[in-house]
């Protein structure tokens, strides 16, 4: 058997085990992305070796990240975010500021490399949506001032986090660029192309995009409008990777922008049973295909203290940032333990880093780890803080 179709047939073999996982993951009400990490640590050269890392895989996985992120863009409902905003975004501060703060810092002590210290400080800074609005959907407390600050707050630290990782990695200049051109390494030429991108991206999205939509009856394209948006998804993400941005931001506002047409709804679900049927979950098994468990030389004080820093950090940001927003400790309490669990963008960012050498796999590792901790152990907080703390006033 050729190469070629070997790895088809392990690549169909692990798509089966995926979907038997994920239905396995609700029925017991674990994450998916959990499994699915935990899947590629098995299959991995950490225990069975069944599969390696390679370009192919890779590739899926890139892909999945922009359908990932471009999910997320699509579902941002503006209007909604910009009437509680407000509320939320106090909370959403607190969760970005103290962990980006606490992650530098940690990693500006043990290692002096400033633009891994702001790559870990930028992976403190994510939240995962889904586990939060899971966990909550099970207590019947989504639609509570405590639950829709959450998910605000959520989506707000997201979006500040996608900017920041694309602000880092277009600044990071690292050895392997120095030797080129002064002109192409500038920070004013590399600011001045970030701006022209932003410019041209916001132009596209706000007068052509609808007007393509809008007229894709006549121009006989209603039928291909999936394919149209995979085109528009790639070319925003090569736009922005090609501007000194991660692809990753291009993704994003690709999904904002198609989110305000009239296609929304179609676009997302056939997105999503696109992506989700394929390409994303082959990005998380990836993560773990990534892990080398025997392997791992990281100091175990260090892991230790990323831990609890991610943890604490984002408990404490958010909690005091609610509080400061008139929140009564109570509901501070339980908003802060709701922005801890991490998930799909504190990967991204990690991986990417990973990928341009910005971040150790040590580091890369560590993160992988505090994605799983933070999956699993947030969502018994947010019960136990619903069900056994009583609100004061509000």
């Amino acid at each position: 058997m050729n190469e070629v179709m070997d790895l088809v047939l392990k690549i169909a073999v692990v798509l089966v085990f995926t979907n038997l996982l994920r239905a396995f993951s609700i029925r017991l009400k674990i994450p998916p992305v959990v499994s699915l990490i935990f899947l590629g640590i098995v299959i991995g050269p950490s225990v069975l070796n069944f599969l390696e890392p390679c370009m192919t895989i890779d590739w899926i996985a890139q892909v999945g990240v922009l359908f990932l992120i471009f999910e997320a863009g699509i579902q941002t409902n503006l209007q909604k975010l910009k009437d509680e905003s407000k509320m939320a975004f106090l909370p959403a501060l607190g969760g970005v500021l103290l962990p980006f703060i606490g992650g530098f810092a940690l990693s500006y002590v043990y290692t002096s490399d400033l633009y891994e210290s702001l790559f870990i400080g930028t992976i403190f800074t994510a939240t995962s949506i889904s586990i939060s609005v899971i966990t909550l959907i099970e207590l019947d407390k989504l639609k509570t001032i405590e639950g829709r600050c959450i998910v605000n707050a959520a989506i707000i630290d997201d979006i500040l986090g996608i900017l920041l990782v694309s602000i880092i990695s277009g600044f990071a200049i690292k050895s392997e660029v120095a030797s080129s051109s002064f002109f192409q390494n500038t920070t004013v030429i590399t600011l001045i192309k970030m701006v022209i991108f932003f410019i041209v991206a916001f132009l596209v999205g706000i007068f052509v995009l609808p007007l393509v939509y809008e007229n894709s009856k006549k121009l006989k394209l209603e039928a291909s409008i999936l394919s149209l948006s995979v085109a528009i998804i790639f070319i925003y993400s090569w736009f922005a990777e090609n501007f000194g941005l991660a692809a990753i931001i291009g993704a994003f506002l690709a999904g904002i922008f198609i989110g305000q047409t009239e296609y929304q709804h179609r676009i997302d679900s056939e997105i999503a049973q696109v992506g989700k049927s394929f390409f994303v979950d082959f990005f998380f098994i990836g993560i773990g295909l990534k892990l080398h468990l025997s392997e791992l030389t990281i100091n175990p004080i260090f892991l230790i203290l990323f831990l609890l820093i991610a943890i604490i950090s984002k408990a404490l940001g958010a909690g005091l940032g609610a509080r400061m927003g008139h929140f009564d400790t109570t509901r501070a309490i339980r908003i802060g333990l709701g922005m801890v669990p991490r998930g799909e963008v504190a990967l991204i960012i990690g991986s990417m880093a990973l990928s341009r050498n910005l971040i150790t796999d040590d580091i890369f590792s560590a993160t992988v780890i505090m994605v799983l901790v933070t999956s699993t152990l947030p969502p018994f907080l947010i019960k136990y803080s619903f069900t056994k703390l009583k609100k004061d006033t509000f």
